[in-house]
């Protein structure tokens, strides 16, 4: 039977892959990924393709003022192992190139991380007080120019509707204490929310410095599987649906783009649960369509399938 290559876990250390555009310097042994000039050909891919299920997380280290739009982020389908041309931005041009699932990350998205609250203020609150105190961020907004950024071809209006819907959706990170249950395994939660506190009111806006962003897809049948985002340590739900992963392995994909200058991949230590790994060996032997028919009870048959 053919391998599944999705259910391959991918050890060692989270890098970026070798290939990436002109204007990336990687640094740290391919951990930080840095645009040396200009705002565009600023593509990073992942090293390794993800397993399903795996999360790639990224933390914003330094911005730039003078460009508008931010860090665009998702998955791709493109192996950069081939060394293919890349283009100048990740949209709409890579996604125009091949299989490719993405979105730019924006001011005005849904979720907000208050050091006090440890919970998520509505984005608009936020951005309304910020706005007196910030002129380049007040001029960013009532820009409409700026702000007409595209994501996967879709207007930002209509983007920005997808995102804020995306709390109505099924999420599949939990967390438990001081820990994150992932479909892989648990994870320090501390990995996953920004690690920078400018004071004990600070509040991180998506595309702030120390905001930490990833993405991971989860199989929902045989052959397809929902990409989700992950933003400082909160599961906004589903964002691209139906990918078919089985039909090439996902490469995540971070492009570095507009104001967003700096980011460096966040090294999870995610210990693999037995569950897990019991349930790859499962799934390297049978397809999802047929898990419904094995002698097991429904619990696990749901575990099987992704759906807790």
């Amino acid at each position: 039977m053919e391998s599944n290559h999705s259910m391959n876990s991918s050890p060692g250390p989270t890098r970026f892959h070798r290939h990436h555009g002109s204007n990336i310097v990687l640094c740290q042994e391919r951990v930080t990924a840095t645009r040396s000039t200009s705002f565009a050909n600023a593509l990073t891919f992942s090293e390794k393709p993800l397993a399903a299920g795996e999360l790639f997380i990224i933390e914003i280290e330094e911005n730039e003022t003078g460009w508008s739009g931010n860090m665009r982020i998702g998955l791709t389908q493109m192996n950069p192992n081939k060394g293919f041309p890349l283009p100048m931005y990740a949209l709409p041009d890579l996604v125009s190139m091949g299989p490719s699932w993405l979105y730019a990350i924006t001011k005005t998205h849904n979720n907000v991380y208050s050091s006090v609250r440890r919970e998520a203020p509505n984005a608009e609150e936020l951005l309304t007080r910020r706005r007196g105190s910030d002129p380049a961020l007040q001029a960013e907004l009532d820009d409409p120019d700026q702000n007409n950024e595209e994501n996967n071809g879709v207007p930002d209006d209509l983007a920005l509707q997808e995102l804020f819907s995306y709390r109505r959706k099924p999420i599949v990170l939990q967390r438990e204490g001081s820990l994150v249950r992932t479909p892989r395994g648990l994870i320090q939660l501390k990995a996953l929310i920004p690690s920078i506190i400018k004071s004990r009111e600070y509040d991180l806006l998506a595309t702030d410095i120390g905001s930490r962003i990833g993405v991971m897809y989860v199989p929902t049948s045989e052959n397809k599987a929902d990409m989700h985002f992950i933003i400082n340590g909160e599961d906004q739900g589903p964002c691209a649906r139906d990918i078919p992963y089985q039909a090439s392995p996902l490469y995540a994909v971070v492009d570095v783009y507009g104001s967003t200058k700096k980011v460096r991949v966040i090294q999870l230590n995610e210990v693999e649960s037995l569950q897990s790994m019991c349930r790859d060996v499962i799934l390297r032997s049978i397809r999802l369509s047929g898990v419904s028919n094995l002698p097991l009870p429904k619990l696990l048959k749901d575990y099987l399938l992704f759906s807790l």
